[in-house]
């Protein structure tokens, strides 16, 4: 119970530094309200979308191959290139998309 009253002695303090009256209340909790009502939905959303850094993020990325790959070469993927390896043989230019990544060396095999 004294966190319920803490956080209304802070609530009260800042209506004083704003100068606000007891009017303004209502208001100030229906927004904070709704607030709450958007912010929540939306964070936890976030939490459970799909990874977009680190490693797990590399993979399904698209990119093209710079050098033939038998069955090593480079590739451009992200905006960066990278050391590439690959099951098949991959010709300079080909679409290809990222399987796996180990160490900084990308696994990839061609696209289509």
């Amino acid at each position: 119970m004294g966190e319920f009253t803490g956080l209304l002695e802070l609530l009260g303090a800042l209506f004083r530094l704003f100068g606000l009256g007891q009017n303004a209340i209502f208001p100030a909790v229906g927004l904070l309200i709704v607030f709450f009502l958007i912010a929540v939905p939306v964070g936890l959303a976030a939490q459970s979308g799909r990874v977009r850094t680190g490693r797990a993020g590399m993979i399904g990325q698209k990119g093209v191959a710079v050098t033939d790959l038998r069955p090593g070469g480079r590739v451009h993927v992200h905006g960066e290139y990278w050391n590439a390896v690959s099951d098949e043989e991959v010709a300079s230019g080909a679409a290809v998309e990222v399987e796996s990544v180990a160490g900084m060396v990308l696994k990839v095999k061609l696209v289509g």
